[in-house]
């Protein structure tokens, strides 16, 4: 049996760095053939879930009285509950190789996704309120919030959408253009 012999000149914070890294490796030598971003460890299947709120607040606009309980009835979740819940193949990795992403990747991850919650939480209720007016639905005033509504959805989920995919965008204050492999390889070398 060979004996690995630790050095006493190893701080703790290099072990710890050996073994993340070790870990990550062993998470993107799982992920090829799935939707899990190798780069990231992160998958954009996850916001099909702000996907379908867009879809219902389109749906809405044109067919409140058909549509509403379903909007009324949508409420965020975190990555690992709508995995946990969906039929995605490799729902149970996808959950493990979010937990193992580059800690710079999914802080701006998971940013964007708060981002996405409030905005999507505020929607729900301006629309909802809109819905329950006791007077008769004004249909332009509905209309109008429900497609400003999508619309700033879909910027939010296009910005989470880009880091998952590894086009992380720069931090306001950044000098340079960072984006696809340069950018994921820059925030490796912040860490």
């Amino acid at each position: 049996m060979d004996h690995i012999e630790i050095r006493e000149d190893v701080s703790r914070e290099d072990i710890v760095s050996a073994f993340r890294s070790a870990m990550v490796g062993h998470f993107r030598s799982h992920v090829p053939g799935t939707n899990i971003n190798e780069s990231t460890l992160l998958t954009t299947d996850y916001l099909n879930h702000f996907h379908e709120l867009v879809m219902l607040l389109e749906a809405v606009s044109s067919e409140p009285s058909d549509f509403s309980g379903d909007l009324m009835a949508w409420h965020p979740l975190t990555y690992e509950e709508h995995f946990s819940a969906s039929g995605f193949r490799d729902k149970n990795l996808a959950i493990a190789a979010y937990h193992r992403a580059p800690p710079k990747i999914r802080a701006r991850f998971d940013d964007a996704v708060a981002k996405l919650h409030g905005e999507a939480v505020t929607l729900v209720a301006e629309v909802s309120s809109e819905l329950n007016e006791a007077s008769k639905i004004d249909e332009n005033r509905l209309r109008s919030a429900c497609e400003n509504g999508a619309a700033r959805l879909r910027a939010l989920i296009d910005q989470a959408n880009a880091i998952a995919n590894g086009e992380v965008m720069p931090d306001p204050g950044d000098s340079g253009d960072v984006g696809g492999q340069a950018g994921v390889d820059a925030l490796f070398d912040q860490r």
